[in-house]
């Protein structure tokens, strides 16, 4: 079993959040040779939980600011 003391992570660049900005980001210093890690916080979407229809579109979104939660957490 691996300590958290053994872990080693070595990046030359750490990108949050993986939206249009920053997977173009990361992508352009990847082809440069950097090592690029990328962090998300938002949720992780799969075939099974994505919307039937854009009918109720505003319930995907995460904008706590206009009162916009999106569904939920969902499954870990």
């Amino acid at each position: 079993m691996t300590s958290e003391s053994d872990l080693h992570y070595d990046f030359d660049f750490i990108v949050i959040g993986s939206g249009f900005g920053g997977s173009v980001s990361a992508l352009r210093l990847v082809e440069k040779g950097y090592r690029v890690a990328v962090m998300e916080m938002g949720r992780r979407w799969t075939p099974d939980n994505l919307p039937k229809t854009s009918w109720s579109l505003h319930r995907w979104f995460w904008r706590p600011g206009i009162a916009l939660r999106g569904p939920g957490p969902g499954p870990r």
